[in-house]
């Protein structure tokens, strides 16, 4: 017989591995430039992490994205490779 608790273990795996990125990609940003983001201000989809943030904040993090993706990209396995 079908086995529902296997197969939806595969689904809760995937939304663990999200969070996680998106946690990764915060404390990068918060390393860097001292900026605190919420996670579920960051979107991640096909190896880009997007950002919602007020403009003031995404231009004090872009400043030192180059920085900030090296970071990511150490904490992350390459998992994350642009920032918007």
């Amino acid at each position: 017989m079908f086995d529902i608790a296997k197969y939806l273990e595969k689904f809760k795996i995937m939304g663990n591995s999200k969070l996680s990125l998106r946690i990764s990609v915060a404390e990068a940003i918060k390393e860097i430039c001292g900026i605190e983001i919420e996670s579920k201000n960051i979107e991640i989809k096909d190896f880009v992490a997007r950002i919602s943030e007020k403009p003031i904040i995404k231009t004090q993090i872009f400043i030192k994205k180059f920085k900030i993706l090296e970071n990511i990209e150490k904490k992350t396995n390459g998992k994350i490779k642009e920032l918007l």
